[in-house]
């Protein structure tokens, strides 16, 4: 009878256990266990109801308030169970705002009308910095254009989870613009950019060294001409409307003409007008170009007071700087050109300390890298080299950064490490751990992700048995034609092909000509079957297998002792009702 009574009533044994904890946690932990294990014994529950009281701190005293993952847990498990539900269900809702929408309705929570609300309602979303999609984004597609990936991560910011693993697969399967493009674009635009609102005297003569001289020669080749591009044109003209605001428009058109766009000509001409208006003209824009050779005029005509300036004060240094190494005695000598007056700013050294010009260290190092040779020996007697730094002193910046990437990586080949990988694409050589299947290459100018093992581009997810290259193909495409020549029959007298779908062995050509299915032989009547010779009647499958087979067969020698990826005569006699 007492065990009929306690299985009737657990609540009366776990007051006793836990006589501090509420009546109302108690019956929500009782409910919880017996909706959750309906099959259990009484005894088996029981066990879990003491368990589940006892991890959450209920002996004898008030459960604490305990925060994880930044949601409160609260005395009330059914309440935690009904949120971690609708958690699982709506995994991009904001746990605060569910949990809050969960303990609005404590008292008379409904599941299905919870589901029901949220739905035609809608709820607060997680918000995801896009920032942190970005990185995702960059990590799986590491070719992709780290650009159009920001554009791209702003747009799933506020998207439910699943919609990252939907474009990814997506951008996988259709493609999507590449970081060698981004960067091409990128270089490009920061080439521009020199001639435009990030011009500087001292990077701009690095590129156009002596502008005076070349703008203000009667030679000069100027940058735009009778085939010049309308645009070009017109982003010339607007920038002489914008450069002249005081002088009319009408003007700058007849100087235009008259001087056949000469840009130089036109803007000495008007430099020596006077203004002829009281306020100068609004700027005009819309119009751009890419022309390198106008861009650098431009900015010529733009900022000559300052770039001569520039010239007339390095010019005064330099004559100083004559005199006090005349006066001094700091005069060196090339060993090259046999310069005697360098002064100690015109000298590079090699390791040993012989001395050369800048544009003799220049013009050899130039001729080696022309030789693809990456070693630079001292030009005089010495056994010595140049130093990297003098190598980025005297080279041009975008051939100094080649020729390190190169160097290193010859280094690293000579060093024979293991794990040593070279890109098959440009040679560049890395250190890879065994195990990375993908080389992705970091030299700028190519940036291909390729297979270790056959070399090519990467090709995740398949093997590399599993990918057909143009060699690959050519030699199974010739395979499949010499089996399909094989299978087919041709015409002695009018070359038509056929095959034979059922009959006898005695074919008749629509040409009239007669001929044996098995050997090909011409022939008038049946007197060439049976007594030892062709059959008249044959299993065509068998007769049609062995011939193909046999064809594949000698094909294959033909190509030459490889393997085929793809061999068209594996289980070929599956086609075949053998």
């Amino acid at each position: 009878m007492e065990d009929q009574h306690i299985i009737e009533d657990p609540v009366t044994i776990l007051k006793d256990i836990f006589p501090g904890t509420s009546l109302q946690i108690i019956n929500d932990v009782i409910h919880l266990v017996n909706e959750g294990n309906p099959h259990d014994t009484f005894y088996g529950r029981l066990e879990n109801m003491i368990n589940l009281l006892s991890g959450d701190g209920a002996w004898g005293g008030p459960m604490p308030e305990v925060i994880v993952n930044n949601v409160p847990s609260v005395n009330d498990a059914l309440l935690t169970q009904h949120f971690d539900n609708l958690k699982i269900i709506f995994p991009d809702a904001n746990p605060d705002y569910l949990w809050q929408f969960c303990k609005d309705r404590k008292a008379t929570f409904n599941f299905e009308d919870a589901l029901e609300e949220l739905s035609r309602e809608g709820y607060n979303k997680i918000e995801i910095d896009p920032l942190t999609i970005w990185e995702e984004l960059k990590e799986a597609l590491p070719e992709a254009d780290p650009s159009y990936l920001r554009s791209q991560a702003e747009m799933l910011a506020p998207l439910p989870p699943q919609e990252i693993d939907n474009f990814l697969q997506n951008a996988i399967e259709k493609g999507y613009p590449s970081l060698k493009d981004y960067l091409t674009r990128k270089n490009e635009q920061d080439e521009l950019a020199l001639y435009k609102d990030q011009f500087t005297v001292e990077r701009y003569l690095e590129v156009v060294p002596n502008p005076v001289d070349r703008y203000t020669s009667p030679q000069r080749q100027k940058a735009l001409d009778g085939n010049a591009d309308e645009n070009d044109k017109q982003y010339a003209l607007i920038f002489l409307y914008n450069n002249y605001g005081f002088i009319r428009k009408k003007y700058i058109d007849q100087l235009w003409r008259w001087k056949k766009m000469d840009l130089v000509e036109v803007c000495d001409r008007l430099d020596r007008m006077h203004k002829c208006m009281r306020r100068p003209r609004l700027p005009e824009y819309g119009v751009d170009t890419k022309n390198i050779a106008l861009l650098q005029e431009i900015a010529y005509l733009q900022n000559k007071k300052l770039i001569k300036r520039y010239l007339k004060l390095k010019d005064d240094q330099y004559r100083f700087a004559k005199e006090e190494a005349r006066k001094y005695n700091l005069f060196e000598e090339c060993q090259c050109c046999f310069d005697e007056e360098l002064i100690p700013e015109e000298c590079y050294f090699c390791m040993k300390g012989c001395v050369f010009c800048k544009d003799c260290v220049k013009t050899g190092v130039e001729n080696i890298i022309g030789r693809a040779e990456y070693r630079f020996p001292c030009f005089a007697t010495c056994d010595s080299e140049f130093s990297i730094q003098t190598l980025q002193m005297v080279l041009p910046r975008k051939m100094f950064d080649r020729v390190v990437q190169k160097i290193a990586s010859e280094e690293i080949k000579r060093a024979n490490m293991e794990g040593l990988a070279t890109c098959p694409f440009c040679d560049f050589a890395m250190i890879l751990p065994q195990n990375e299947r993908i080389f992705k290459c970091i030299n700028q100018d190519c940036l291909v992700e390729s297979c270790r093992e056959c070399r090519h581009k990467s090709h995740v997810p398949l093997r590399c048995d599993e990918v057909e290259y143009d060699e690959d193909i050519r030699k199974r495409t010739y395979i499949e034609n010499q089996m399909t020549e094989a299978l087919t029959r041709t015409c002695y007298n009018c070359h038509k092909k056929f095959i034979k779908s059922s009959g006898c062995n005695k074919m008749a050509c629509n040409c009239g000509a007669k001929m044996c299915y098995l050997c090909g032989a011409a022939i008038n009547d049946y007197s060439h079957f049976g007594n030892n010779r062709c059959p008249l009647f044959s299993n065509d499958a068998e007769v049609d297998l062995r011939r193909v087979v046999e064809g594949g067969q000698k094909a294959k020698k033909e190509v030459g002792d490889v393997k085929v990826k793809f061999d068209p005569t594996n289980n070929i006699e599956k086609f075949f009702n053998v």
